[in-house]
C-alpha cells in the first residue's frame, strides 16, 4: 500500500542481500581453499574471480544507490 517506490526499493534490497549472501558463500569456499593451500603464485584463479565478484557486487551496490537517490 505505500506505493511502487517503495516495492521496487525492497526488491532491490533483496536482491541485493541475496547477492551479499551468494558472495559470502564464495568468499568462505576461497579461503577454505586458501587455508588448504591449494592457491600458489600461479594458480589463483579462485581468488581473481571472487575479486571480480565482489567488485561487480560494488559496483552494483553503487547503481543502486544512485538510482534510489534519485528516484526517492
Amino acid at each position: 500500500s505505500a506505493g511502487a517506490n517503495a516495492t521496487i526499493f525492497y526488491c532491490l534490497t533483496w536482491i541485493h542481500a541475496l547477492h551479499v549472501l551468494g558472495g559470502l558463500v564464495i568468499l568462505g569456499v576461497c579461503l577454505a581453499n586458501a587455508w588448504r593451500g591449494r592457491y600458489t603464485l600461479d594458480a589463483h584463479l579462485g581468488v581473481e574471480l571472487c575479486e571480480l565478484y565482489w567488485h561487480f557486487l560494488l559496483a552494483v551496490w553503487l547503481v543502486l544507490v544512485v538510482m534510489l537517490f534519485f528516484m526517492l
